[in-house]
């Protein structure tokens, strides 16, 4: 009967730590030129002031949370410009940035923005070399943040979300393609030296014609394991020039034009992947399905003008602004961040049995670095351990009064520690940083 009530007891704090869900949504987008005058790129074919106006109206359709940039020019100015014209725009106050990493050898760097209420950034690295030590045409910039759940003290951060952000080289020749590969062989490399797998999101002008092409091939490879990315929308085949593929198009949003290229939707340039963690729709982080688009792409404009004829996929307002901001589409897709909802005391009975929980009477828990030493006065309790996700990684059955938990053997993040008897519980969260 003891044991019985303990059971449900467990199953009562599950309970009472419900899970609530917040949606993220991911914007990547190619400025083209934004703030860098060439001689074909001007201020009278590509005004900045225009732009900014253009821009806006786009922002403001999709509604980022976390908005990667390429091709803003190499300067802090131009991230100062977007936050003040572009995001926090018409009484909006929440969007910040990270300061731009640029290499000695570009005039164009990527950039990120991202909600600073819902997201708080952690760490900023870059990648310039290849793996023969050559310099990257430009750098890729990896970002990396965590969730600010509400529901949490002590930081309120729960998920740690990674973002690469590229512009690769562009070009059909077969140099261009060895650079982007040597770019994103480099990438793969850092990431497995430096970064625990987790929730990874690569992103950015990619420049590649086909899933064939080393690089992508570099990002998606079987060998990589837990650091492997995956495509969401699945190509297996040349999807450049194939009408097939016209859904998942981002480039050119118009036939002909001097700063910007012509020939109509026929590139996926722009492309969104994640890792196999974001895939997984148990995760606590994850991509939602079907949510990734090239948004002002209706799949029916191959070869053609995104404002040529009619196009539903977005309001007119939005197109129109498309279609002069730049010759990308921008391309979204939205992930779900699982939240635990502060345990709330009950003096509620479940059948009869659950009295009012005492949370911390017969528990007591100290952590030590990556050892947990529990304290426990009752009888018959049990320890668990669980990451966010709510899923089970380690369980004890007390039957000692001191147990030392071992954490060193986790994934690096969150865990909920949860001592409970039949009179009492006590949970603790801890993160362990492997």
């Amino acid at each position: 009967m003891r044991i019985g009530l303990i059971i449900l007891l467990a199953f009562a704090l599950n309970q009472v730590q419900a899970q609530l869900h917040d949606t993220l949504r991911v914007m990547s987008y190619n400025l083209l030129y934004f703030g860098q005058v060439t001689s074909f790129c001007t201020s009278s074919n590509n005004n900045i002031n225009d732009k900014d106006g253009y821009f806006e109206t786009v922002a403001s359709y999709i509604k980022p949370d976390l908005l990667l940039v390429n091709e803003m020019g190499a300067s802090n100015i131009y991230g100062d410009r977007i936050i003040a014209n572009v995001l926090n725009t018409n009484g909006e106050t929440r969007f910040a940035r990270a300061n731009i990493q640029n290499n000695s050898f570009s005039n164009l760097v990527n950039a990120v923005f991202y909600d600073k209420n819902k997201l708080a950034l952690y760490r900023t690295e870059k990648v310039e070399k290849a793996l023969n030590n050559s310099s990257l045409v430009r750098v890729i910039d990896v970002w990396t943040f965590y969730y600010k759940d509400p529901n949490l003290t002590q930081g309120s951060d729960t998920a740690f979300i990674h973002l690469a952000g590229m512009h690769l080289k562009a070009g059909s020749n077969a140099s261009d393609a060895v650079d982007r590969g040597l770019a994103t062989e480099a990438l793969m490399d850092y990431l497995e030296t430096e970064y625990q797998s987790g929730y990874f999101i690569a992103a950015g002008d990619m420049n590649m014609k086909s899933s064939n092409e080393t690089a992508y091939q570099n990002l998606t490879d079987n060998a990589l394991g837990a650091y492997r990315f995956y495509d969401p929308l699945f190509p297996n085949e040349s999807w450049s020039g194939a009408s097939s593929f016209a859904f998942s198009h981002t480039q050119s949003t118009r036939t002909s034009g001097g700063c910007f290229s012509g020939g109509g939707l026929d590139d996926r340039f722009d492309i969104m992947l994640m890792s196999g963690q974001l895939m997984e729709d148990s995760a606590a982080v994850h991509y939602i399905d079907d949510s990734y688009k090239a948004v002002g792409n209706d799949g029916n404009h191959y070869n053609m003008s995104l404002i040529d004829g009619n196009n539903n996929s977005a309001p007119s307002t939005v197109l129109a602004a498309l279609y002069d901001m730049s010759d990308h589409l921008p391309v979204i897709a939205d992930i779900s961040v699982r939240l635990i909802e502060t345990p709330i005391d009950t003096s509620d009975s479940l059948n009869g049995l659950l009295m009012r929980i005492d949370r911390s009477n017969n528990w007591q828990m100290d952590v030590y670095d990556q050892q947990v030493e529990v304290l426990h006065k009752g009888t018959e309790g049990i320890i668990q351990v669980r990451d966010l996700s709510g899923r089970l990684v380690l369980q004890l059955n007390d039957t000692k009064r001191t147990s030392r938990i071992d954490l060193s053997d986790l994934n690096a993040g969150f865990y909920i520690i949860t001592g409970v008897d039949a009179s009492s519980s006590l949970s603790r969260k801890v993160f362990v940083r492997n």
